[in-house]
């Protein structure tokens, strides 16, 4: 028997959730309108009634609000403004603030009134449920940094589910890997490539298999990469789990947002009751149909926030959505993430993620290959490419050596015969791309010469 968090709400045929949620916008421009300087000026501007925002189709017709301007809005801020001119709450009634990880830019920060702290403790926990976790669970809690949106907001969810906590985020890899059987832990949340790592160097570092340490479930997000399948299962053989789920969130907007549920088949949206959803032509901002293998980008408004709140928010993630119906029950669309706009290179006119890149490289080589790549820039603000692509891949342990080259032509010609882009490609030792206890980014920047010497 499926289980859900809010049944009424998961189970309710999606259309009728987005023309309840479309009743929510007229109050929630209001509030706008009357509480956030930032968005007061913009709708003034275009003289944006509130009562004539009252379906979706008239939400569509409001301009899109990106992190540059949010970032914007926070520069040189007001006495009693820190959050900037979108700041709709007064600091005696913000109790929290949580920030963007600043992997793509100068951090963001958002704040969070109790009621806030409520809405995102209940989505939240909506998230991590679909996800598998449950009151009985022992969760290791692996990201180290509580002010993002990964860290102290995911600590309430599992609280709020009643699932013991055990935050080990910021220990030494070995004291995360002993901890886990001491403490009896029964499931890890952690960044995808984290989670690869403590595969990688379990043996190593505490002297047994991963397997041995009985986890049941691995639940991870933070980055795409845990819809790949050798990601996936290099995983599940080397904990020896089943049990393992992709979430996804924003502190721009809610720090869960989607999660996968027993089906794997792709991220449900669990946020319904306090977030709307978009689905956009990134290109030309219109709106897209959430049908199977649709692509597009997410666009979110929080018609329940009040001391940060964003309308028709460009997130960067670029999605497929990989269904409109699912054995559990739910009715959210599915999606898998495909890449970030901050991520994405320009080679000769075409675009391309990184994350595709490697997507390629581990579902036609991983016979021969580690998961772990980089891709060079020259300098930090390099997006385009006129020659090849350079990246580094990581030869898999006990690969002939006379056969490198030959592995590096294969990966360059399929890259190109499938993204329309040409790869530089040189073979590494495995173990020679970094890893890290968060992201491990897949994009570099060369070292200077300066810093060289």
């Amino acid at each position: 028997m499926a289980e859900y968090w809010n049944e009424e709400l998961e189970t309710k045929p999606w259309q009728a959730v987005e023309a309840w949620q479309a009743k929510q916008l007229s109050t929630f421009i209001q509030r706008l309108l009357e509480r956030s300087d930032f968005y007061h000026k913009r709708l003034h501007e275009l003289e944006v009634l509130s009562k004539r925002i009252n379906s979706l189709e008239a939400l569509e017709s409001l301009p899109f609000t990106t992190k540059d301007e949010i970032r914007r809005s926070q520069e040189n801020p007001p006495i009693g403004q820190p959050l900037g001119t979108n700041q709709a709450a007064s600091l005696r009634d913000i109790v929290q603030t949580v920030t963007s990880s600043g992997t793509t830019g100068r951090p963001v920060y958002y704040g969070l009134t109790r009621h806030d702290l409520e809405v995102w403790s209940d989505a939240i926990a909506n998230m991590f449920f679909t996800a598998g976790i449950r009151s009985d669970d022992v969760v290791a809690h692996l990201t180290a940094l509580p002010m993002v949106a990964g860290g102290l907001p995911y600590a309430d969810g599992f609280r709020r589910i009643g699932a013991m906590l055990v935050w080990l985020g910021g220990f030494s890899t070995e004291r995360v890997l002993s901890s886990l059987p001491q403490l009896q832990v029964t499931a890890i949340l952690a960044t995808t490539s984290f989670g690869v790592h403590l595969t990688d160097h379990c043996r190593n570092l505490i002297g047994c298999e991963p397997h041995e340490l009985k986890l049941r479930k691995f639940v991870a997000g933070g980055e795409p990469g845990l819809s790949q399948p050798d990601i996936r299962r290099k995983i599940s053989q080397g904990w020896g789990i089943r049990h393992i789920r992709e979430i996804m969130g924003l502190a721009d907007v809610m720090a869960g947002l989607w999660s996968e549920c027993e089906d794997s088949s792709g991220m449900h949206f669990n946020a319904q009751r306090y977030v709307i959803v978009e689905l956009v032509n990134s290109t030309t901002g219109g709106s897209l149909p959430w049908v199977d293998g649709s692509t597009g980008e997410l666009v979110y408004t929080t018609f329940d926030r009040e001391a940060t709140p964003v309308l028709r928010f460009r997130s960067g993630d670029h999605i497929v959505v990989t269904g409109t119906s699912c054995p559990c029950g739910r009715t959210a669309p599915k999606v898998r993430c495909i890449g970030r706009t901050d991520d994405m290179l320009i080679y000769k006119g075409m675009n391309v993620f990184p994350s595709a890149i490697r997507d390629i490289i581990l579902t036609r080589f991983s016979e021969w290959v580690e998961p772990y790549l980089r891709i060079w820039k020259d300098r930090v603000d390099q997006v385009r490419f006129d020659a090849p692509i350079p990246v580094e891949i990581e030869a898999r342990r006990g690969t002939d050596p006379n056969t490198l080259g030959a592995i590096a032509e294969a990966i360059a010609e399929e890259v190109r015969k499938q993204l329309q882009v040409r790869v530089h490609v040189s073979m590494v030792p495995a173990g020679t791309v970094p890893r890290t206890t968060y992201k491990t980014p897949l994009v570099y920047v060369r070292p200077t010469k300066e810093v060289q010497g």
